[in-house]
């Protein structure tokens, strides 16, 4: 039901993400299947972010001593390539919406698959929702988050309470997940689209 990717297991989609935007490898969405960004917020800042590292690598290499300008190159492209794969990643793991499964995505901090009929309606939530990734809402004892940004701008509603395991070893039922999405229209587009409607 849910997927919190381990440290590895994140550095690997962000080097695949990475790799399919350089090889410019289709994005290969089903047919029938809706994608929706996600994230663009966190994508516009993370981009900034690594634009702006890239001439301050070089002005910082110009100041240090020479034998400390190779270790420092290593890790100035390190930053800039994981910018890089942040982007790749946020934009090449969408929300999916078809008519079998609804998937729910962050990126590369995990992502949650859901039944289309478990599906029930989308609404509008503009909230901040501290943390990262795959988490609890405070105060909602039936609420996940899935998000890679504290905010989030969709309610997603479930049929019926569902368990899910959030990688701290407890499973816990949920019936409502907080995403954010580009276009919340389209979500209650491509859910009013699918087979099975609201």
């Amino acid at each position: 039901m849910t997927a919190k990717p381990r440290m590895s297991q994140r550095a690997g989609i962000l080097a695949r993400a990475l790799n399919a935007v350089i090889t410019r490898r289709p994005l290969g969405t089903p047919p029938g299947t809706a994608a929706i960004r996600h994230s663009s917020e966190v994508r516009s800042m993370v981009l900034v972010l690594t634009l702006t590292e890239i001439p301050l690598a070089f002005l910082v290499s110009e100041i240090l001593p020479p034998p400390g300008r190779p270790p420092h190159a290593v890790l100035e492209l390190a930053l800039i390539l994981t910018g890089f794969g942040i982007l790749a990643a946020m934009a090449r793991n969408p929300h999916t919406i078809s008519a079998d499964r609804v998937a729910l995505r962050t990126g590369f901090l995990g992502a949650i698959e859901l039944p289309r009929p478990m599906v029930r309606s989308a609404t509008h939530a503009m909230r901040t929702i501290e943390g990262r990734g795959l988490r609890r809402v405070p105060n909602e004892a039936s609420a996940v988050a899935c998000s890679i940004g504290s905010s989030v701008n969709m309610r997603v509603h479930l049929e019926e309470p569902l368990p899910m395991d959030l990688g701290d070893g407890q499973s816990l039922d949920v019936d409502t997940v907080y995403i954010s999405a580009d276009s919340p229209e389209a979500v209650t587009r491509a859910l009013k689209n699918s087979t099975v409607h609201l």
